[in-house]
């Protein structure tokens, strides 16, 4: 391993990388941090130092949000501190429904409950399963615990115990390891395995350990820079054909320039080809679309130890990053850049005094854990040997790779290794994975169309998601459903929304949903979003119109509004009244015979809605006297929209009108007259035929 002493040797290589000096090169990081509006948007500090040789430092920054005065005070959020503590987290930061929606992956599958994610860290954290509780019932995750079998905690060996020594720096990389592996794959099983000490040797034993108690995923969230033995400790500890094994790129910047005190190169482990290398991305989201930048502190670079696998050095635009033959940090990116970073919650203090509770955390020790939760949830290495070679399969296919562009991690003279560029690059690799394509093998299903749903968008109603267009003849589906804002952008899953269809809460209204289908065979999953539907409405009901406002009884009128389709009753100027169900906006409604003047009103479980203007009837008998009576009885009928073109039957046997005007007629009652309404046509208008709302009984 090289000294500090060291750094300020003319380095040459025949690939033509011309690399500055170390007060050059800190001279233009310093410009880029000057230059980002993210990077200097807070302080981010180290929770572990700088490793000495042979030995790794955790890969974890913490944000420092405190300070005095009325900005500091609105930062830290009233009433959200109780002493050192932080009881609250900060708003505005990366919580795991942000995390999904940017990443744009369901809560779960039915590979990912067959998953263990391990997590492997140096020292003990007392407080991490306790501490994974609090970050569950704060975001609503399912819980993840010792008793119900979803957590385990074992020491490098993995036996359950003795526990190594405390040590507050590592704690916090432990909680952000296991809280972002949960965040991700909420069925996932998880695996803490706590290293004696941060020597490679041990982190090593503990990486053997959870592939020998069945771990599916590995994150390895540490590094220190590379030196020729380390192709032995890769050898002997990191190379597990058939388990995806991640490591974070590094948190110094390209070939570590920006950590004056550290060695100049790239990291170990994540330089290993047998490794998953995952590098830090500044992610931010506006209306509805999320973006991605490599992050300025990200680590990467060309090793000097070991050489590019051929699926690396084999994908378009390598040979611009200059390492030659060399492998070339990273292989993919994630969220890095703690001013844009993830809610953690640790109550081990990383030293004595140091605030616990709530913060907001970075570097790429929050990339790892959340690649090797995606490739759980996509169903692991899928035989993969080297599973990083899936993803780079996928490179290029804009709808399961987000290409990150913009930013750099230092200067190498214009070589890729250091800036982002379309393609591969050396701070992002193949880009950020979006839904679970990248992860898929080839021959798994590949979306032709995307799912639509069907019913209706109003609270307690069901929709119900119908599969879309998918090569690969799927054996199986999977749902995970989501609310989105109105115009449809800023998608949350809705967790536990898992079913094929889902029946809208009470608070939905406003917001669209749409769903994620994921469909799969024996080559893996794959998923795809349906457009939104909606937005919501309330299932309150309401009527804004009702059309014609005047008509004859019997009539048909249409009542408009929302949250009618649950109607239990409706009544036109106070009489029961028959309908039908169009849509949750519309009923047909029949006015009942007797109706004369009055107001609609629609009662639904949720609630009653009342037409603002009154419905007029032009045609109704309103009564009729007596009610009895045999052959020649004179009756009288009251009523409107009488008229001399008027005609009465009594249960449709016709009878004699002796007097007529607009609103009352008198007839006589026919012999062979049966039981039952009298009705009134008329042929000139208001045209039709009404009936009574009682029977005459002869």
């Amino acid at each position: 391993m090289r000294t500090d002493g060291q750094r300020t040797e003319a380095r040459g290589r025949p690939d033509g990388i011309i690399r500055l000096a170390p007060c050059a090169l800190l001279a233009v990081i310093a410009a880029l941090l000057l230059l980002s509006p993210a990077a200097s948007a807070y302080h981010a500090k180290r929770a572990c130092g700088e490793p000495p040789p042979g030995r790794a430092a955790c890969l974890a920054m913490r944000v420092l949000l405190g300070g005095t005065g009325a900005s500091a005070q609105a930062t830290r959020g009233a009433g959200a501190t109780r002493g050192n503590e932080r009881t609250k987290p900060y708003p505005g930061f990366l919580t795991p429904e942000l995390l999904h929606d940017a990443y744009q992956i369901p809560n779960e599958t039915a590979e990912a409950a067959s998953q263990t994610i391990a997590v492997v860290d140096a020292y003990d954290d007392p407080t991490a399963e306790a501490d994974l509780a609090v970050y569950d019932q704060q975001f609503g995750l399912p819980a993840c615990t010792t008793a119900n079998g979803c957590f385990k905690k074992v020491n490098q060996n993995g036996q359950a115990g003795p526990l190594p020594k405390v040590e507050g720096g590592w704690a916090s990389e432990i909680s952000i390891d296991v809280q972002m592996a949960h965040a991700i794959c909420q069925s996932c099983k998880v695996l803490l395995v706590e290293a004696k000490t941060e020597e490679f040797s041990d982190l090593g034993a503990g990486v053997l350990a959870a592939a020998e108690l069945g771990a599916t995923e590995i994150s390895n969230s540490y590094g220190g820079t590379e030196e020729p033995g380390d192709v032995s400790l890769a050898n002997a500890y990191y190379n597990h054909p058939g388990i995806v094994v991640a490591a974070s790129s590094g948190d110094c910047g390209y070939l570590n320039s920006a950590c004056i005190h550290n060695p100049f190169g790239a990291n170990f482990p994540a330089d290993s080809p047998n490794v998953l290398s995952v590098g830090g991305t500044a992610l931010s989201e506006s209306a509805g679309a999320w973006t991605s930048t490599a992050w300025v502190e990200g680590g990467s670079g060309c090793s000097e130890v070991f050489s590019a696998p051929l699926w690396q050095s084999a994908t378009a635009g390598f040979p611009a990053t200059g390492c030659g033959s060399s492998r070339a940090i990273a292989d993919v990116a994630a969220i890095g850049d703690p001013n844009t970073g993830v809610d953690i919650y640790d109550s081990t203090p990383e030293e004595p005094g140091a605030p616990t509770g709530w913060g907001v955390w970075g570097g790429t020790s929050v990339a790892s854990p959340i690649l090797a939760a995606e490739f759980a949830l996509a169903g692991g290495a899928g035989g993969v040997a080297y599973p990083a070679a899936t993803l780079y399969g996928h490179a290029g296919e804009a709808a399961n790779l987000y290409d990150v562009t913009g930013g750099s991690t230092g200067a190498c003279e214009g070589h890729t290794i250091c800036t982002a560029t379309a393609g591969f690059d050396g701070p992002t690799g193949v880009g950020s994975p979006i839904g679970l394509g990248a992860f898929a093998l080839s021959g798994a299903p590949e979306s032709t169309s995307p799912p639509t749903i069907s019913g209706y968008a109003e609270e307690a109603d069901t929709l119900t998601a119908v599969h879309g267009g998918w090569t690969g003849a799927p054996t199986g589906y999977a749902y995970q459903w989501e609310r989105c804002g109105f115009s449809g952008g800023g998608c949350r899953t809705v967790p536990g929304a898992t079913a094929q269809s889902y029946t809208i809460p009470q608070g939905d209204a406003g917001y669209t949903i749409r769903v994620r289908e994921t469909a799969r065979n024996g080559n893996g999953p794959n998923s795809a979003a349906s457009g939104a539907v909606g937005p919501v409405a309330s299932d309150v009901p309401q009527v804004t119109a009702v059309t014609p406002l005047a008509a004859i009884t019997g009539a048909h009128v249409l009542a408009e509004g929302a949250a009618l389709d649950q109607a239990t009753s409706v009544t036109v100027a106070g009489l029961p009244a028959s309908f039908v169900v169009v849509s949750p906006a519309k009923l047909d409604v029949t006015v009942p015979s007797g109706a004369f003047k009055g107001k609609i009103v629609i009662a639904t479980p949720h609630g009653v809605a009342i037409s603002k203007q009154k419905f007029a009837a032009t045609l109704t008998i309103r009564s009729f006297s007596p009610t009895a009576g045999v052959a020649g009885t004179r009756v009288t009928i009251k009523g409107v929209g009488f008229g001399p073109s008027s005609k009465v039957s009594f249960a449709g046997t016709p009878a004699t009108v002796t007097s007529a005007s607009a609103k009352k007629l008198k007839v006589i009652v026919p012999a062979g007259a049966a039981s039952g309404q009298i009705t009134v046509t008329n042929t000139a208008a208001p045209a039709g035929t009404i009936s009574s709302a009682i029977p005459f009984t002869p």
